[in-house]
């Protein structure tokens, strides 16, 4: 570790001049002594200049001699971490002159290495003097800090650099948790790829984004909130941070949701009703004349139902179609969705062709005609049709009821693939 302090005190500093001193940006070169404290052992004249120290003023003094009450403690940790791994770092903080004036710095550091270990590291920094975004944050403060509006501010990165109280405590986190944090903390993981794609490729083009974002507190809850985000630019018209204002509407999607469970959830078994499969298949039909995405309808009806509920009570039988509901569920994909059509009909639009549908429906046959419900065992039998171009939602379901039909006479307990070729 001694290699870098021999290196630069042997050297003839206008060896360091020659490379550094005439740089434009500051330079500033510790050692890396994690355990003894992290020193200074170069800065170039640019950073002389723009601290307002002289240089025997900062080597051998820890870089924290730049750092007071409003620096990003959780950059400078994230700083840390990555130093010590051996990677680069970036990242942007505020720092303090020798005068105890603030200034707001961007800062590339990178690992100086001899052929076996990590012997020093070097920062590259910018210096935005007269704290341009710091009075851009004050000024937002003094308006937004006792809106009803949740506020956020991040860089052009996504990287927070400001909340408001109305933000922080409904995300219930403290304000330093939040600092220096990428937006992606408070990501739930529901919302696609193609939605942040969108959502950047607006801000880029257009200064602009409105959505319904679905995020997740510190405590792990879902929350929904309307957001607009507005890009804001310095006078010379360059951007300079991102800005988003929302409101809580959870209460008013879980509403929404409510509300649809009643209408398109069937009482009895749960599963969607017939009305939601109506709905359903119009969008997997749009669907598949834009993009040729393939679907089969898998028709299914329990054998002798009837007789059942004759024998045994339509109590029974209503147990016999919540737990058939719970079985079938069980053994379809998540790709797949099922609905109860009416009485003891289900149907399954498969996302798939049909004979891969087929082979669904012979396995959920099998695991019917071997299941036992309180002692009582049933069979089912299944019509399965295929979409395509020229077929109408109601032909396609005439297919599958066909094929249904087939099934019966031909003894139950049977799975029947709609024959094209038998069409008139």
């Amino acid at each position: 570790m001694k290699f870098l302090h021999t290196f630069l005190q042997n050297c003839d500093i206008s060896s360091f001049e020659n490379i550094f001193e005439s740089a434009i940006f500051p330079i500033i070169i510790t050692d890396a002594n994690w355990k003894d404290g992290i020193k200074i052992i170069y800065v170039n004249r640019a950073f002389c200049s723009s601290t307002g120290y002289v240089r025997s003023e900062l080597i051998g003094q820890s870089p924290k001699i730049f750092q007071g009450i409003n620096s990003n403690y959780k950059v400078l940790a994230e700083l840390k971490t990555e130093l010590i791994k051996g990677n680069s770092f970036t990242g942007e903080s505020i720092n303090y002159k020798k005068d105890g004036n603030n200034y707001y710095v961007q800062w590339s550091i990178n690992p100086i290495r001899n052929d076996t270990e990590i012997i020093g590291y070097i920062s590259y920094q910018k210096i935005i003097h007269n704290t341009e975004k710091l009075e851009y944050l004050k000024v937002l403060n003094s308006f937004v800090q006792t809106s009803n509006d949740l506020i956020v501010v991040t860089d052009l990165e996504g990287f927070i650099v400001y909340v408001n109280d109305t933000f922080r405590e409904q995300m219930q986190y403290d304000k330093e948790e939040l600092i220096g944090k990428h937006t992606r903390v408070l990501k739930s993981g529901i919302q696609s790829t193609s939605f942040y794609k969108k959502m950047w490729d607006s801000l880029l083009e257009h200064g602009t984004f409105s959505g319904v974002f679905v995020s997740r507190k510190k405590d792990g809850t879902l929350f929904s909130d309307k957001k607009e985000i507005r890009t804001l630019r310095n006078d010379e018209g360059n951007p300079i941070y991102y800005i988003s204002s929302s409101q809580d509407i959870t209460s008013e999607i879980e509403k929404q949701k409510n509300l649809e469970a009643e209408i398109y959830t069937d009482t009895l078994t749960r599963l969607y009703n017939r009305k939601k499969y109506e709905e359903t298949i119009d969008e997997k039909s749009t669907l598949f004349k834009d993009t040729n995405e393939f679907f089969s309808l898998i028709l299914m009806d329990i054998d002798f139902f009837k007789d059942i509920n004759d024998t045994y009570g339509h109590d029974i039988g209503d147990y016999i179609l919540v737990e058939l509901s719970k079985l079938l569920e069980k053994n379809i994909s998540n790709s797949d969705l099922l609905f109860r059509w009416g009485g003891e009909e289900f149907v399954i639009i498969a996302q798939s062709e049909s004979q891969q549908a087929y082979h669904l429906a012979e396995k959920l046959r099998d695991i019917i005609s071997k299941h036992k419900f309180q002692s009582i065992k049933i069979t089912a039998s299944f019509g399965i049709s295929q979409i395509k171009k020229a077929l109408t939602n109601r032909e396609l379901f005439n297919q599958a009821d066909k094929s249904l039909y087939q099934a019966k006479n031909e003894g139950r307990n049977k799975v029947v693939l709609y024959d094209n070729n038998n069409e008139e």
